[in-house]
């Protein structure tokens, strides 16, 4: 089953389920600003139409999916989300794309230009960019010390791009193994301002992965450098203390990055999402929003056949059936077939065939259903197995 988002507009709190049967239609011209969650305490999605709040969503769901174990975010949420809001082009004064702030109490929010030409990369760095900071404010409170290291969020938004489309794993294996790494040193003072490159984003993304796999098991190394760095400690100074007194030679120090890079780049891995990872990115491509009498609800599969004339909802199904299509053999196996029942549904829908829109809406309940059921199994044995050890 779907799960549906519980929302905000208008100060009025809603929650809506898959069991919503009244047609969608599109946001008034002078509709006010809608606001959405992707979770309690994770992200605010402010937006003046559906449609932006619906990409900005896929994004910030898959950006808090993706980091919150690794940099240890609060199971049960921030105690405030990050505020992001996405402002039109033809409104936006700023010199960049984004801007992300701090405010004394705590509060961290992000401002988006968003048009359909804005790179969605650079909206999910922005988001990025600001989870890290609202994870440093968890941490410190509001301080003038607090940093959000360059190459840490060049690597966050590389890694949670990778758990959206594992398939680029293997694509920057194969280009790192032909570069050349920048030093360490460099790479850790890594400043806003300065140039970017390819080369240093990806050193930056195997970087992240070598020093979780340098910490052990308990990570207990990676927590406490994650904490160091973000409150303005000189990493350079602070790797020593955390990894091991041997980095404090320079030499040293370069050849243990070197190796660490040259490992994680060159040694094979299977691509392969997990079923849970699986079912959180199904789940994302089955979430649909739109705007009724001033309020937002939940689209069911029904309300999405009856509205399937309206031009954002085609566009939309026909960008879901596309990522469905590319990403199928990067599923776990147990969900494939709901993830091509999914795409037969949504391309029926563009199509107007009912006939075949009503088969593939059934068989897409009935393939998770499987998926599920065969997941719970294959955990059942594993227990079995474990506890005979």
């Amino acid at each position: 089953m779907v799960r549906w988002l519980v929302f905000i507009v208008l100060g009025l709190v809603s929650a809506v389920g898959s069991h919503a049967q009244t047609p969608p239609v599109s946001p008034a011209k002078d509709a006010v600003p809608l606001v959405f969650y992707t979770g309690d305490g994770q992200f605010e999605i402010i937006a003046m139409k559906a449609r932006p709040a619906q990409e900005a969503l896929m994004l910030a769901t898959s950006v808090w999916r993706a980091l919150a174990k690794p940099l240890g975010f609060p199971a049960e949420g921030f105690s405030s989300a990050v505020a992001v809001r996405l402002v039109p082009d033809s409104e936006w004064t700023g010199p960049s794309v984004f801007l992300v702030t701090a405010e004394p109490g705590g509060l961290v929010g992000v401002r988006v230009k968003w048009s359909d030409k804005v790179d969605r990369r650079i909206v999910r760095r922005a988001l990025v960019q600001a989870v890290l900071l609202r994870q440093a404010v968890a941490w410190f409170g509001a301080t003038p010390g607090l940093t959000v290291p360059l190459w840490l969020e060049q690597a966050c938004t590389a890694f949670s791009e990778v758990r959206d489309r594992p398939a680029m794993f293997d694509a920057m294996q194969q280009e790192s193994g032909q570069l050349t790494p920048p030093g360490l040193e460099g790479l850790l003072r890594w400043e806003r301002g300065q140039p970017e490159s390819r080369e240093w984003e990806l050193a930056s993304f195997w970087l992240f992965q070598y020093l979780q796999t340098e910490s052990g098991d308990d990570m207990r190394r990676w927590a406490g450098w994650l904490r160091a760095i973000m409150n303005g400690t000189d990493p350079i100074q602070a790797l020593p203390a955390i990894y091991g007194s041997e980095l404090k030679d320079p030499a040293m120090r370069e050849l243990w990055w070197q190796v660490g890079y040259y490992s994680k780049c060159l040694t094979p891995a299977l691509p392969l999402m997990s079923m849970d990872d699986t079912r959180n990115w199904l789940a994302d491509r089955c979430r649909w929003l739109a705007a009724k009498n001033g309020r937002e609800q939940v689209l069911s599969f029904d309300d999405l056949w009856t509205a399937r004339k309206e031009r954002w909802i085609r566009e939309e199904l026909t960008k879901r059936a596309e990522q469905l299509q590319s990403q199928l053999l990067r599923l776990h196996p147990f969900y494939r077939n709901a993830a091509i029942s999914m795409g037969r549904m949504y391309q029926a829908i563009v199509k107007g065939d009912e006939a075949e829109f009503k088969s593939a809406a059934k068989d897409v309940a009935q393939d998770a259903a499987d998926g599920r059921e065969m997941e719970a199994a294959t955990g059942e044995e594993l227990d079995k197995i474990e506890a005979g050890h």
